[in-house]
């Protein structure tokens, strides 16, 4: 298989990942376009009202690798595109959008199949970049995923109320006193 086609395999994967982890906790999910134009490959939503909001929701943008890198205090690195790392860090989505890493085994099986179940074999983490400053990079940023944003039903659930919640927007203090 060449170059191309493994990495859209790849990628494909690990949303599937993503959709059957959501699936598995109740959380609605899908594809929110028919084309990845905005960095949205899975929309994630949480049924029902959670801290005063109905149906909390995130776009992820998911990426698959063989080389995530496990950082000495446990969180993971990945090396993300700048493009989509500008995209992810704006703070004016009308939907929230957070950036998925799965990292896989770079050889050896990525599913297992025992005799309790079907396994997924893979580590990943979840991050919002939504604030964080330009790159000085042309090609890609180091991001850094907390090892806590797990992707399991306690980690994508956190993801939707802390990310997918929405909050007021800030305003400048502003003082009509001084006003010229």
């Amino acid at each position: 298989m060449g170059g191309g086609s493994k990495n859209s395999v790849q990628g494909d994967f690990g949303e599937a990942w993503l959709r059957v982890v959501a699936a598995g906790c109740g959380l609605l999910h899908g594809r929110p376009f028919s084309l990845d134009t905005v960095k949205a490959d899975i929309q994630l939503m949480m049924p029902g009202e959670t801290l005063g909001i109905c149906n909390p929701t995130v776009f992820a943008q998911v990426k698959t690798t063989t080389d995530l890198r496990r950082l000495p205090d446990g969180d993971y690195a990945y090396d993300l595109d700048v493009p989509t790392y500008d995209l992810l860090r704006r703070s004016d989505h009308m939907i929230p959008r957070v950036l998925v890493v799965i990292g896989l085994p770079k050889d050896g099986e990525r599913i297992r199949l025992r005799p309790d179940g079907t396994l997924l074999v893979g580590q990943g983490a979840w991050v919002s970049l939504e604030g964080y400053p330009p790159s000085r990079n042309r090609r890609t940023q180091t991001v850094r995923l907390p090892a806590a944003n797990t992707l399991d039903r306690a980690g994508l659930e956190r993801m939707l109320k802390e990310v997918g919640v929405r909050r007021s927007t800030p305003v400048q203090d502003v003082d009509p006193w001084e006003l010229p």
